[in-house]
C-alpha cells in the first residue's frame, strides 16, 4: 500500500447489500425469532379457536321479478333503471327488520329478547344480501337476492331468516300498491288539466279564424305572394322612373350643335342601351326614318333571335318608341325647323315611357297599401290560429300517454309492482364459525408479524459487524487479518515463564493462531511495499479489544521472518508490555523517563528473549503521558528507533479511551486498528476511523480480533471471548498490577 493519509474503501461483496435490510440475511440472522413468533401465533390461534362462540348460518334465495319491465337487447341503446339493487337495501332497512322481528315474536318467542328493537339489532348483524351474479341477464328488472343470516343458535337462524322473507314479501306488497293508487290519482289530475287545456286551444282557434274570414276571403297565403310581388314590380318601377329622369335631365344640358347632340346620344346608348342608327352625315337616309327602321331591326332580333314573346317588357318598350316616333315622323315639320335626329326621336319616346310608367306606379302602390293592411290585419290572427292548432296537438300526444300509463297503473292495481318468491327456503343452520384452519392461520399470520417485527428491532439495535463487507463498506479500510480465539495452554514446566501464555507466535508457532499472526505480517510487507525502516502503530477502539496481545505476536512473527524489530509500549496510562515478556521490568528504565530527557534510549531497550525482537517497555508511569508523546523529544526517539530497527511496532492506548493514540498516530508510517465483533463494535470502530481520518493518520487496515474458534475461519457473531476472565479496561493514575489491558490473568501451571 502506497503511503497516503487516504484510504480508498474496498468495494462491497455481492452477497452483501449496499443499504437497507436483506430480507433473506435477516432471516437467516434471526430466524429465532421468527420461530418463536410463529410458536406464539400457533398457541394463539388454538386458543382463538377454543374460545370463540359457535356460529351457525341459514341461507335462502328470493326471486325479484318487477311487473311488466320489458326485455331489453344488448347494444339497443336504451338505459332501463336497475330496480333489484333497491330491493338490497330494502330487505336490510329497519322497518323490515322491525316488522320481522314481530313477526318472530308472534310465532314463538323462544330465545328471543323481550324487545322488538333488540331482536332487530340483532338482525341487523347477523343478515347479508348480496345479489346473485349468475342471476343477471337482458332483464335488469330481475334477479336472485341470496340472503344469509348468522347466529349462535341454528334454530334461531331458520326462524328469524324466515320472518325476514315473510316481512318483506308483506312490505314490498304494501309499498309498491300504494305507489300505484297515488300514480293513478296524480295521471287523474294531468288528465284533466291536459283536457282542458286542449278545450281552451280550440276555442281560440275557432275564434281567430271567424275574425279572420271577416278582414278576407282570400288564402292568407296568396295575399302575401301578391304582396310580395307587388313590392318587387314598384321597386322596378322606381328605378326605370329614376333613369328616365337621368335621360332627360342629360338632354336638358345639351346644347343644339349636331357634334353635341350626337355626342349626348353615345352617351345615353352607351349608360342606357339606346340604338345606334347611321346619320345623314355618313350618307344614310334622313334621321327619323333610319332612327324607325333601327327600331324595328332591333325589335325583330329581339322576337326572332331571341325568342322573346311579343308581351315581354324589352319588346313592349321598344313598339312603344316605334309608336312615338311614327306620331312625330307623321307630323309635319315646322317652317324652317330643325329636322328630328335621332337624339329628339329617343327624348320623345323618353318623356312618353316616363308618364306611363308614373301611371303604373301610382296605381301599384295603391293596390300594395291596400293588400298590406290586410296582410297586417289577418297575419296575427292567423299566427295565434297555427299557435292553439300546435297546442292541441302537443295536449292530445299527453293525453294519450297518460292515458296509457294509467291504464298500466289500473293493471298492476291489487298484484303490487313486484312479485318475490322464495326459490330456496331457508334451513336449519349449519356452524360456519370458528372455523380451526381459519383460526390457526390467523394466529400464525399474528405470529409471523410478531417474529418480523422482533426479528427488525433486534437488527435495527444490533450495532456490530456482520461481515468482513460490511466492515469495508462502512469503515472505508481492508480488512487485513483475522485472528481466531486464543487457546491458553498451561506450562508444563515448573521454571518461571518468559513469555505470556498469549504469545503464540514464540510458544506455538506451528498452531493456527500464530499462523495468522504471519498471515498478518505479510499483509503488513505488502503494504509497505517491501520498504523497511517502517513505525506501525497498533491501536484498537475501545479497551479489551487485545491489541497489545497482537501488536507483542506481530512484532514476533515479523522478527522470526529476519527483520531487527522493537516493540514500543506507548501506552503510558496502562502499559502491557513488561506483562507479556518476563524480561521487562516494570519499575526500570523505560519509554517514558527516555523521553524525559532523564535515560538515554540505550538505556531504555531491553532484549525480548526472541532473537531479533528487541523491548522498549513504559518504565514507570508518568503523570503527563499525552503531554511526553506531543513532545519534539518522542519524534526524536522514533527517528533514533526508526534508523536502528527495520520495524517499529507501536502498541499506544485505544482510541475512545484517551487521545494519546491520535497523538502517535501521525507520527508513524501505518496504523492498525483492531477491534473485536461485539455487539458495539461498529460505532466504536466508525469513531475510531474519523478520529484517525481527523489527525490524517495513515490507516493500513483493520484486524478483527477472536474471530471464530475454527483457526480461519470468517465467522461473525457475538460469541467471541478468550477462555480467561475479564475485567473492566478503565484508565487512571494509580497502578493495577493485577490486570493487563485485556483483563487476562496468567494461567498457572499445573502440579504434578
Amino acid at each position: 500500500m502506497a503511503d497516503t493519509d487516504k484510504n480508498t474503501a474496498a468495494p462491497p461483496d455481492d452477497d452483501e447489500p449496499a443499504s437497507g435490510l436483506n430480507p433473506l440475511h435477516l432471516v437467516m440472522r434471526r430466524w429465532q425469532f421468527l420461530a418463536v413468533g410463529l410458536i406464539i401465533g400457533g398457541v394463539l390461534g388454538a386458543l382463538i379457536y377454543s374460545t370463540s362462540a359457535p356460529q351457525y348460518q341459514s341461507t335462502a334465495q328470493v326471486l325479484v321479478v318487477k311487473k311488466g319491465v320489458e326485455v331489453t337487447k344488448e347494444g339497443d341503446g336504451r338505459i332501463v333503471e336497475d330496480h333489484v339493487a333497491t330491493q338490497v337495501t330494502l330487505i336490510k332497512s329497519e322497518k323490515i327488520r322491525l316488522a320481522a322481528a314481530a313477526k318472530a315474536r308472534a310465532a314463538g318467542g323462544a330465545g328471543l329478547p323481550a324487545d322488538d328493537r333488540a331482536v332487530a339489532d340483532m338482525i341487523g348483524t347477523g343478515l347479508t344480501v348480496v345479489r346473485d351474479k349468475d342471476s343477471a341477464g337482458p332483464t335488469i328488472g330481475s334477479g336472485v337476492l341470496n340472503l344469509t343470516l348468522r347466529e349462535p343458535d341454528p334454530e334461531l337462524c331458520k326462524r328469524l331468516l324466515e320472518a325476514v322473507i315473510a316481512a318483506y314479501q308483506a312490505e314490498l306488497y304494501s309499498i309498491y300498491e300504494k305507489a300505484s293508487q297515488d300514480r293513478i290519482a296524480t295521471l287523474d289530475r294531468l288528465l284533466e288539466a291536459v283536457k282542458g287545456q286542449r278545450k281552451a286551444a280550440g276555442e281560440h282557434r275557432i275564434t281567430h279564424l271567424t275574425e279572420l274570414r271577416g278582414i278576407t276571403t282570400e288564402d292568407v297565403s296568396s295575399v302575401r305572394t301578391r304582396v310580395s310581388a307587388l313590392r318587387d314590380q314598384a321597386r322596378a318601377l322606381r328605378t326605370d322612373i329614376s333613369n328616365l329622369d337621368a335621360q332627360v335631365e342629360l338632354v336638358s344640358r345639351t346644347g343644339p350643335a349636331p357634334e353635341d347632340r350626337q355626342l349626348a346620344f353615345v352617351q345615353l346608348t352607351a349608360q342606357y342601351r339606346a340604338p345606334v342608327v347611321p346619320n345623314a352625315a355618313n350618307g344614310g337616309e334622313l334621321t327619323g326614318t333610319a332612327a324607325l327602321r333601327a327600331l324595328e331591326f332591333e325589335r325583330r332580333e329581339l322576337t326572332q333571335a331571341t325568342g322573346l314573346g311579343k308581351d315581354h317588357p324589352r319588346v313592349l318598350a321598344v313598339d312603344a318608341r316605334i309608336a312615338v316616333l311614327k306620331e312625330e315622323l307623321a307630323r309635319p315639320p315646322a317652317a324652317g325647323g330643325p329636322v328630328l335626329d335621332e337624339l329628339g326621336a329617343h327624348i320623345l319616346w323618353v318623356e312618353q315611357k316616363r308618364r306611363t310608367a308614373g301611371r303604373q306606379l301610382v296605381q301599384l302602390e295603391a293596390q300594395l297599401s291596400k293588400d298590406e293592411e290586410t296582410m297586417k290585419r289577418a297575419g296575427g290572427l292567423l299566427d295565434l290560429a297555427e299557435a292553439m292548432a300546435v297546442q292541441s296537438q302537443h295536449a292530445d300526444a299527453e293525453i294519450m300517454r297518460l292515458e296509457a300509463e294509467r291504464l298500466a297503473r289500473q293493471a298492476t292495481l291489487g298484484a303490487g309492482g313486484y312479485s318475490a318468491e322464495q326459490i330456496t327456503r331457508p334451513g336449519s343452520g349449519h356452524k360456519v364459525a370458528p372455523v380451526l384452519l381459519r383460526s390457526l392461520l390467523l394466529g400464525l399470520g399474528i405470529g409471523a408479524l410478531l417474529g418480523c417485527g422482533l426479528m427488525v428491532l433486534a437488527e435495527t439495535r444490533d450495532k456490530s459487524f456482520r461481515s468482513p463487507a460490511e466492515i469495508r463498506r462502512r469503515l472505508g479500510l481492508a480488512v487485513v487479518g483475522h485472528i481466531p480465539r486464543i487457546r491458553t495452554v498451561p506450562a508444563l514446566s515448573l521454571e518461571p515463564a518468559t513469555y505470556d501464555p498469549l504469545l503464540v507466535a514464540a510458544l506455538r508457532p506451528k498452531s493456527s493462531e500464530a499462523e495468522a499472526y504471519r498471515g498478518l505480517r505479510t499483509q503488513l510487507y505488502f503494504s509497505t511495499q517491501g520498504r523497511g525502516h517502517q513505525v506501525i502503530q497498533v491501536t484498537s477502539p475501545t479497551p479489551g479489544d487485545g491489541k497489545s496481545t497482537l501488536a507483542a505476536n506481530l512484532a514476533l512473527s515479523v522478527a522470526q521472518s529476519g527483520k531487527r524489530t522493537i516493540l514500543v509500549d506507548c501506552d503510558l496510562r496502562k502499559p502491557r508490555v513488561h506483562k507479556l515478556f518476563a524480561g521487562a521490568d516494570a519499575t526500570g528504565t523505560g519509554l517514558a523517563e527516555v523521553i524525559a530527557g532523564v535515560r538515554p534510549l540505550a538505556d531504555g531497550i531491553v532484549a525480548s528473549g526472541a532473537p531479533g525482537l528487541d523491548l522498549l517497555p513504559c518504565g514507570p508511569r508518568p503523570a503527563n503521558p499525552a503531554e511526553l508523546l506531543g513532545s519534539p523529544q518522542f519524534q526524536r526517539v522514533l527517528a533514533e528507533l526508526r534508523e536502528r530497527y527495520e520495524f517499529v511496532i507501536v502498541d499506544s492506548p485505544p482510541l475512545m479511551a484517551v487521545a494519546d493514540p491520535a497523538i502517535v498516530a501521525p507520527q508513524a508510517d501505518g496504523v492498525l486498528v483492531v477491534f473485536r465483533m461485539t455487539k458495539t463494535a461498529r460505532p466504536a470502530a466508525e469513531r475510531a476511523r474519523e478520529v484517525l481520518a481527523g489527525v490524517g493518520a495513515h490507516t493500513i487496515g483493520v484486524v478483527v480480533n477472536a474471530s471464530g474458534d475454527e483457526g480461519r475461519g470468517y465467522g461473525y457473531g457475538y460469541g467471541y471471548g478468550y477462555e480467561y476472565k475479564y475485567t473492566s479496561y478503565k484508565y487512571s493514575d494509580s497502578y493495577n498490577t493485577d490486570a493487563d489491558e485485556d483483563g487476562a490473568r496468567l494461567v498457572p501451571a499445573p502440579t504434578r
